[in-house]
């Protein structure tokens, strides 16, 4: 009992003898040195090598926007590092598109502007869209860009497409579409233009003014029909545009419809998976390793059948096989012509089908074509579409 007492004192009697000490030690150090007090803004800044990219913001709300018209909106992206940053597109949604990217390359301390431009080309409701960028900037190797919003209707198009159906080569044929505002007292359409200007080259727009009276839609305040006529010329096959119109309402500036059809002549192709009224082959998916081959029959009647000849001009992708065979006489003004479309065993992985709304699928880019020229007076060439993928 005692050796531990004596344990006991002297364990305490050298915890104050020490405690003591260090209290001597620390009172006689510069007070810089016995109390530091260094705060992390006054600790030496990490040196910036190589650039450094900054997005004040990456995602912005248009809000409510009208269907059909075009909003855009600039980003800034900065330069922060001591070094050359450079600036690549990637990709972006099929309805966004980088109007300006205003430098590719931005020096230390500098900056660019990166314009998306999106159409509100989708039914009414949410939206959210963008673009991908990449950099040199080994901390932020890729920016999102986005732009959001709602798609809202106080400008309608009844109905909202230009749909032609089937154009025969010997006339011409017209579409109307009425454009009515539920806001503004007038309706004005101040200009016009078509994404395709071959295509535009055959249509002719329009626009009268329709009576409010007339209208016979609830809400509606005023409007005017726009009526496209397609003139046919010597080009068979199906035709697709964008037809952009400038207004002067406020929340439509822009509006753009689209504008299909097919022209039919005395040259016509049948076979297992031709649709005639799109002028599509659907071949569908097809083995990379096994290939594919479908064999269609071109028609051509009418007094200047037996004189006519065609000829393969052009195949997209080239991976597709295309060629003709021997001429058959079927009658006095009948001649069928073999065509056979091949996608050969090994062909590579690709998607060549025609983007729906919405699709967001960047590998594809979009149907086949085949483009036949011939000496038929009426009929200088026919165009096909093939839909496939390759897998």
């Amino acid at each position: 009992m005692k050796t531990v007492f004596g344990i006991v004192f002297f364990s305490a009697l050298a915890g104050i003898g020490l405690g003591t000490a260090l209290g001597y030690i620390e009172a006689r150090l510069p007070a810089e040195i016995a109390t530091p007090d260094i705060s992390p803004a006054e600790a030496v800044p990490p040196t910036i090598r190589g650039p450094l990219a900054k997005s004040p913001e990456t995602t912005f709300n248009f809000g409510r926007i009208e269907r059909g018209t075009s909003m855009k909106h600039a980003f800034k992206i900065r330069n922060v590092g001591d070094a050359l940053l450079k600036v690549e597109v990637v990709s972006t949604t099929c309805k966004c598109t980088v109007g300006d990217l205003g430098k590719n390359e931005i020096p230390p301390g500098d900056e660019t502007d990166v314009l998306l431009e999106w159409t509100a080309k989708t039914p009414p409701g949410p939206f959210r869209h963008g673009a991908t960028l990449s950099t040199n900037d080994p901390t932020t190797s890729r920016i999102e860009l986005v732009v959001e919003g709602e798609v809202v209707e106080s400008t309608t198009l009844q109905p909202a497409e230009l749909l032609f159906g089937t154009v025969s080569t010997h006339a011409a044929k017209s579409v109307p579409t009425l454009l009515v505002s539920n806001l503004e007292e007038e309706v004005k359409i101040l200009h016009h233009e078509f994404s395709d200007s071959e295509v535009g080259k055959n249509l002719d727009i329009e626009i009268t003014p329709v009576e409010k009276s007339q209208l016979h839609i609830p809400g509606a305040l005023s409007g005017v029909r726009v009526t496209a006529t397609y003139r046919p010329g010597k080009s068979l096959g199906p035709f697709f545009t964008w037809l952009t119109l400038e207004t002067n309402l406020e929340k439509a500036e822009k509006l753009t419809v689209p504008v299909s059809g097919t022209v039919v002549g005395d040259i016509s192709v049948f076979g297992p998976g031709w649709t005639p009224s799109q002028g599509v082959l659907r071949v569908g998916s097809v083995s990379g390793r096994e290939g594919k081959r479908v064999r269609l029959n071109l028609a051509v009647r009418g007094e200047h059948a037996l004189g006519t000849k065609l000829e393969v001009a052009s195949v997209d992708p080239t991976e597709l096989l295309v060629s003709l065979g021997e001429p058959k006489e079927m009658g006095p003004q009948l001649l069928h012509v073999p065509l056979v479309l091949e996608i050969p065993a090994g062909t590579r992985p690709m998607v060549r089908i025609a983007k729906l709304a919405g699709e967001e699928d960047h590998t594809n880019k979009g149907d086949g074509v085949v483009l036949l020229k011939t000496t038929h007076p009426d009929t200088s060439e026919v165009r096909l579409l093939v839909r496939f993928s390759v897998e």
